[in-house]
């Protein structure tokens, strides 16, 4: 019995590993929902990869939008702010961009998508590396 127990808490713990390996953030603007995804939880220090998938109010997959990613940092003390661009690239099922957060902090990252015949989307998350 001892050893089932045991098992079920290795599985358990194991796949909600799995599914840790991922940051999610749901923003919904506009007729739109975004989410968005990080492939290091926590992010890491180095190059990232944001993952975008989107969708409309009926929940089917937009797959013709162009997305800017800005991402940046607000100046501490001597140091400049840091300010870095993107772009996503769709691979025929979700928008993917590189980002590199060379730094531990805060950084806030805007996702300007334009899609065609709707107005420009504009969506902010912000992310923490430790």
């Amino acid at each position: 019995m001892n050893k089932v127990i045991i098992f079920l808490v290795v599985l358990v713990f194991s796949s909600s590993m799995l599914f840790a390996s991922q940051n999610e953030i749901i923003k919904n603007v506009d007729d739109l929902k975004v989410k968005t995804l990080l492939d290091n939880a926590p992010p890491l220090k180095g190059e990232n990869n944001l993952i975008i998938i989107l969708s409309d109010s009926n929940g089917n997959p937009v797959s013709k939008a162009k997305i800017k990613v800005d991402y940046s940092m607000a100046p501490m003390g001597n140091m400049p702010p840091m300010s870095y661009k993107s772009r996503a690239k769709f691979n025929g099922e979700k928008y993917k961009a590189k980002i590199n957060l060379s730094m531990s902090g805060h950084w806030n990252v805007k996702m300007n998508i334009k899609r065609p015949g709707k107005s420009l989307s504009k969506v902010t998350i912000e992310i923490k590396v430790p």
